[in-house]
């Protein structure tokens, strides 16, 4: 319980952070570094904070959902949605046909 205790106190009050993990103690390299967000308020917010922190620091989009965080950006939160790729403005056509 102490133990857990000291883990979760670094993380009170935290909304955003990095987590970043090294292969041996003595490396230079980061060999995973993952965004981790904690917005117990609302999911949406905690979605915008991860687009922001995506676009901000100009991330490449997890190759298997690289479809979903560039729709997204470029059509539901219209952050240059002119440069959106072929699928997504298909989609977005679509989307827009039924005037919802």
């Amino acid at each position: 319980s102490a133990q857990l205790r000291c883990q979760e106190q670094p993380l009170k009050g935290m909304e955003l952070g990095l987590l970043i993990a090294y292969e041996e103690e003595q490396d230079a390299v980061p060999h995973h570094i993952s965004i981790v967000i904690r917005h117990e308020k609302s999911v949406a917010c905690g979605v915008a904070m991860l687009m922001g922190v995506i676009y901000a620091v100009n991330l490449e989009y997890p190759s298997a959902m690289k479809y979903t965080f560039e729709f997204l950006q470029k059509v539901v939160m219209k952050i240059k949605p002119e440069q959106a790729s072929a699928r997504i403005h298909g989609l977005r056509n679509k989307i827009l046909r039924y005037n919802m």
